[in-house]
């Protein structure tokens, strides 16, 4: 049984993550590492060039509150930014990149709070308890980001950021499939693939309740979500599901 303080962190390894079960014993998550082509062009080293990073992204966002993805230009971003257009090319080649490094950030940002969520209910909450809450931090963390939600929309079809959501999607994956009852119930030659369908499932329903005007529908999708997930789940966990 996992201690109730167990906490999850994300190893300085890109491609691990790193779960805290005591003090003195760790649990590392190995996740697939994937090359991107639309990484920057160089990672800044100091704070000042950090500084301009961060800059040129929030920028970024703002700008997505303004308008959509496909207006946006690079020249926009440097004047919104405050900084000279060739400071945003000599960290990225283009406006697919800085759009692609805003969703990765925005993407660890909100994974580290369902993450920390599965981490701290390992032997407190039943499992479907646990898929509630994590639910629930994910879509508050996705509402909170300014303009993040019409990217969110924009990028998950496309080919080009697809390596950059699947990224996401395996580290909530590898995180579920580390609860206790999941792990007594799914073979582990299978957990990872049921983790992983589970969570592409629930992303289309997540899209759409991120996507409409209407808050009251959207809390019926969000609802509807937690069923399809623990519903697919519990097929595997031998349990009867049962709803409100």
């Amino acid at each position: 049984m996992f201690a109730p303080k167990a906490k999850l962190y994300f190893s300085s390894d890109p491609g691990r993550l790193r779960l805290q079960i005591t003090p003195h014993t760790d649990f590392y998550v190995s996740m697939p590492t994937k090359s991107d082509p639309l990484t920057p062009r160089r990672q800044p080293s100091q704070e000042r060039s950090r500084d301009r990073v961060d800059r040129i992204l929030e920028a970024t966002a703002e700008l997505l509150d303004e308008m959509p993805v496909d207006k946006i230009t690079t020249a926009a971003i440097a004047e919104t930014a405050q900084v000279p257009i060739g400071s945003v090319y000599q960290y990225f080649p283009n406006k697919l990149a800085v759009l692609a490094e805003l969703t990765r950030r925005v993407m660890e940002k909100v994974d580290t709070t369902p993450a920390s969520l599965f981490a701290e209910d390992f032997g407190v909450l039943p499992w479907d308890q646990a898929i509630d809450r994590a639910i629930d931090a994910t879509i508050e963390g996705y509402a909170r980001q300014p303009g993040y939600v019409q990217l969110l929309l924009s990028v998950r079809p496309t080919p080009e950021f697809r390596e950059i959501t699947d990224e996401s999607n395996d580290r909530v994956a590898a995180l579920m499939a580390l609860h206790p009852a999941l792990q007594e119930s799914i073979p582990p030659d299978r957990i990872q693939l049921v983790t992983r369908s589970a969570i592409k499932a629930a992303n289309a329903l997540q899209d759409w309740a991120l996507a409409i005007d209407d808050p009251e529908l959207a809390t019926q999708i969000v609802e509807e979500m937690k069923i399809l997930l623990k519903g697919y789940l519990a097929v595997y966990m031998g349990e009867p599901f049962a709803h409100d």
